[in-house]
């Protein structure tokens, strides 16, 4: 039936009090793993700090989601042997560079993207993520429909602050939000507001988009169990950004306490899990 493992952005973990991401990685991915994480997830751009990480994990025999900013197939199939070489990575999340906004040309370079990874022994995901060649949510449906092998990274606070949705969001976006959500094979989790991609976890003016990206994770999940295979594994990764992402106060200073959040985070993303194991489909 599958499981699901929670990872840990290292991203996430920048501006923690306490935290070295430059000096001391291993303490940090320490400090991941003894909070009840499964792993992390690192950027391959930073090679050193990624190379650090994969070690400390495959001593911990525990997995990590490599990451990668892409623009050509040519990268694309340089980060995949990087992150090969260095071992032990669930799959490869990929953020693709802004793209032609027509269906066309997107599903062109989508396309290449894709082949240039086909048959690799790594899963390879494509991020929903603002500012980047899936930034609009009707396009990203349609590179599916164009596109039968693609599989996402689904990060769905972004559409909620790029389409500034609205509850309840408008009736156009329903479907191409349920094509996005069934075809997830990684998730990430924050929640956003119509006005900020990143809220804070328990603000209770924020009570309702919260729920709402609760039940769409669950649906992802449900979706994902339906084709998933008895070892299979579905990777979640709790991403609190740092500033600007985080909420700061009028003296820079962030308001609410990420690492905590982070915790929070990692329990929701199980109890979902669970639900989505147990229950049967929500009704909107």
């Amino acid at each position: 039936m599958g499981k699901l493992v929670v990872y840990q952005s290292l991203w996430a973990m920048d501006g923690l009090p306490g935290v070295d991401l430059d000096g001391d990685v291993e303490a940090v991915v320490a400090r991941v793993l003894a909070a009840g994480f499964d792993g992390v997830g690192v950027n391959l751009a930073r090679r050193p700090r990624a190379a650090r990480a994969a070690a400390v994990l495959a001593d911990h025999r525990c997995g990590w989601e490599a990451q990668a900013f892409v623009r050509t197939p040519d990268e694309l199939a340089r980060f995949l042997d990087e992150a090969l070489v260095l071992g032990g990575a669930h799959h490869l999340n990929v953020q693709v560079a802004p793209g032609p906004p027509q269906i066309d040309s997107a599903a062109a370079t989508m396309r290449g993207l894709l082949d240039a990874v086909r048959g690799s022994p790594l899963p390879v995901f494509f991020e929903t993520h603002r500012g980047r060649l899936t930034n609009d949510l009707y396009l990203t449906a349609a590179l599916l429909d164009a596109c039968p092998d693609l599989m996402l990274t689904g990060d769905l606070s972004h559409y909620v602050n790029a389409h500034e949705m609205a509850l309840p969001y408008d009736a156009s976006l329903a479907a191409p939000l349920a094509a996005v959500i069934g075809r997830c094979g990684a998730l990430h989790l924050r929640f956003a507001a119509p006005g900020q991609v990143q809220v804070s976890v328990e603000a209770a003016q924020h009570a309702a988009w919260r729920a709402e990206q609760e039940a769409w994770i669950v649906a992802a999940m449900r979706a994902w169990l339906a084709r998933a295979a008895p070892d299979d594994s579905l990777s979640l990764m709790c991403e609190l950004g740092p500033i600007p992402y985080a909420i700061t106060g009028p003296d820079g200073r962030e308001l609410t306490d990420r690492w905590r959040e982070a915790l929070i985070l990692r329990d929701r993303a199980r109890a979902l899990f669970a639900e989505a194991q147990a229950s049967p489909p929500r009704q909107r």
